[in-house]
């Protein structure tokens, strides 16, 4: 009887979490929008891309993985018939690529209309990249940073814009203190990271005021994704709790699609949503001076140089 209780209660807390999840109604196509999405061959970034593959964008899905990236290009073109998708390699863990992508976009790009930093990880060893910075860092913000600033001048020519990044409601226990140490654990590491999200787009937004590019961040909620399959702790939980406590990947990608598409975020920029509405983040977002620090510190980090700096910045305020 007892297990039938549970079942019952669990089944209950899945309905009540599905009325409650925030859905991104907007009908607007995309037409002749083009459109980035990293970490798009799975999770929360597939479901993002595809919806907005299916509304008529121009679509370039940035991973990793050559063979996941061309898989999910060839299953978002057969469900939405939409040809005008592809594939560029992307790997965060080298800034090296991340140059590298942005030159070939530039190469075959005159603008986008539309950036979403969706690629994410919890690295639960504390190992460096090439470039010796802390791996889950370097996916999570320093890689999306570095790939964001650099493409400014291609998101002025389509101005108005947007960029959009992923963050997380662990922002809210994140610090930028010794970011680049391997004094934490990596849930405090991942934490850290989704703060440094919310910290980057609202300087970004202050930078780029009156350039017509909109920066706005956002909490998926919880979404049953690979990115809990490398956390041994929660995968132990992963067969009884997911389904009745975490969202589906669509149910995640909601409010990414709602900051691309949606009419209400014209002008909206330095925002922080939740279930496709304005939220209030952690009163830690709003330390101005944190964000500034942070930077400098980034900028040092990802090796921008003044040349990288003024070309973005002069030309998007020019």
């Amino acid at each position: 009887m007892w297990l039938l209780w549970i079942i019952f209660i669990l089944f209950a807390i899945k309905i009540f979490n599905k009325l409650s999840t925030g859905r991104c109604y907007d009908d607007n196509v995309m037409s002749g929008k083009v459109v980035v999405v990293t970490g798009a061959s799975g999770g929360i970034g597939f479901e993002t891309a595809l919806e907005l593959a299916r509304r008529g964008a121009k679509l370039t899905i940035a991973c990793r993985n050559h063979e996941k990236g061309e898989k999910a290009v060839r299953r978002m073109v057969k469900i939405t018939k939409n040809q005008k998708i592809r594939f560029i390699h992307l790997d965060l863990t080298s800034l090296a690529s991340v140059r590298k992508f942005v030159e070939e976009l530039k190469a075959t790009e005159v603008k986008v209309d539309v950036l979403i930093n969706n690629a994410g990880a919890i690295c639960t060893t504390r190992e460096r990249t090439e470039d010796g910075l802390l791996k889950d860092l370097q996916i999570n913000y320093l890689g999306p940073f570095l790939l964001t600033v650099l493409m400014i001048p291609l998101l002025r020519k389509a101005a108005p814009s947007r960029v959009v990044v992923v963050s997380s409601s662990w922002h809210k226990f994140g610090t930028i203190k010794d970011l680049n140490s391997k004094k934490y654990g990596y849930i405090q590491s991942y934490a850290n990271t989704k703060l440094c999200n919310i910290f980057f787009s609202k300087e970004l937004a202050r930078r780029l005021e009156d350039t017509g590019i909109s920066v706005n961040t956002l909490n998926p909620g919880l979404v049953n994704t690979s990115l809990y399959r490398s956390s041994n702790v929660l995968e132990k939980l992963r067969s009884l709790l997911l389904y009745a406590f975490f969202k589906t990947p669509k149910e995640g990608a909601q409010t990414s699609v709602y900051l691309a598409v949606s009419y209400d975020c014209d002008q909206v920029t330095g925002e922080y949503f939740e279930e496709c509405r304005r939220s209030k983040a952690s009163y830690k977002a709003d330390d101005k001076e944190s964000a500034v620090k942070l930077w400098l510190i980034s900028q040092e980090l990802v090796k921008l140089t003044p040349e990288e700096m003024n070309k973005c910045f002069s030309e998007a305020n020019s």
